[in-house]
């Protein structure tokens, strides 16, 4: 059914209907729907291409979003919308074109370690990644184990055991395979990461801490994901770490697949083990030599 949009009095045109206020009333009716997606738990994202699409002119999505987080402008932005990330290399990643990035947390180490964090965002890989079959280390096709022996110790140099490990090696890789469009923008992550060392021997527990950086692409610690250490050490494990947002529910534990994931954090009590997501979402701990668990890694866009 058509709609008069203008009235004609004396051959003077008159618009009855007010484009903006309707589009502005669409825009508010969206964004409080969005926003009750978001309190229950079922807020799928939008792409952040499409949200910033009005700013990206002659420049990038990456352009546009460093933009907005310099001038601490969050607006329209929410937790769940994801960037679409192409790789440029096919290195340590098996037959993916691109990897989906969601929003994990909004400014969640704002100001905060050694050194002190501008305004960012943190990221992380929508599901467990596929590693490539001719990787180094690879296992079952597509997995990869935490480490190459089952230890989850440091060394009398590195004292971290995510430092040493064959996770960080292949996290090295796979930021290779990112267009330099997005690294260029991404914060080198600075924790307050656990040490496990003795020189008298393999030991159980993480016994320091240290500010570390960690680089650019990164695994989450168990505390980013369930707020608290469950396998790792108490205090240790934990460092200056917050729970991500997007992991107040168990169902973006897993966000669909189910396959076990690492976490940074190594297991207390053992020598070997290391903290995993589960298949099913359940915090755990798994073999450091592992060979069905994948790689969740994540960054800071600043």
């Amino acid at each position: 059914m058509a709609q008069a949009k203008i009235l004609t009095v004396g051959g003077t045109p008159y618009e009855i209907i007010d484009e903006t206020a309707r589009r502005n009333a669409q825009t508010a009716l969206n964004n409080a729907e969005y926003n009750r997606q978001g309190q229950i738990g079922k807020y799928g994202g939008q792409s952040i291409a499409a949200i910033l699409a009005g700013e990206i002119g002659s420049g990038t999505v990456y352009d546009a979003l460093h933009k907005r987080i310099a001038a601490a402008n969050f607006a329209g932005l929410r937790v769940g919308d994801y960037l679409d990330v192409p790789l440029v290399s096919a290195s340590g990643v098996a037959g993916q074109q691109s990897v989906r990035f969601i929003i994990a947390h909004i400014d969640p180490y704002l100001w905060c370690d050694d050194r002190g964090k501008g305004h960012h965002i943190a990221f992380v890989a929508s599901a467990p990644i596929a590693v490539s079959s001719s990787y180094a280390g690879v296992a079952n096709s597509s997995y990869l184990p935490w480490n190459a022996t089952n230890t989850n110790q440091g060394t009398a140099d590195v004292k971290n055991p995510y430092l040493c490990s064959q996770l960080k090696g292949w996290e090295t890789a796979f930021e290779a395979c990112l267009p330099e469009g997005l690294t260029k923008y991404l914060l080198t992550q600075r924790v307050l990461l656990e040490e496990r060392y003795s020189a008298s021997g393999a030991i159980n527990d993480s016994n320091s801490w240290s500010w570390q950086d960690i680089g650019k692409v990164w695994s989450l610690s168990e505390m980013e994901v369930y707020g608290c250490p469950v396998w790792g050490t108490p205090g240790w494990s934990v460092g200056f770490d917050c729970q991500f947002d997007l992991f107040h529910d168990t169902a973006h534990r897993i966000n669909g697949t189910r396959c076990r994931w690492w976490l940074r954090s190594v297991a207390s009590g053992s020598a070997s083990g290391v903290c995993s997501v589960g298949s099913d979402g359940s915090a755990g701990y798994y073999s450091a030599t592992g060979t069905w668990v994948r790689p969740r890694p994540g960054f800071l866009f600043g």
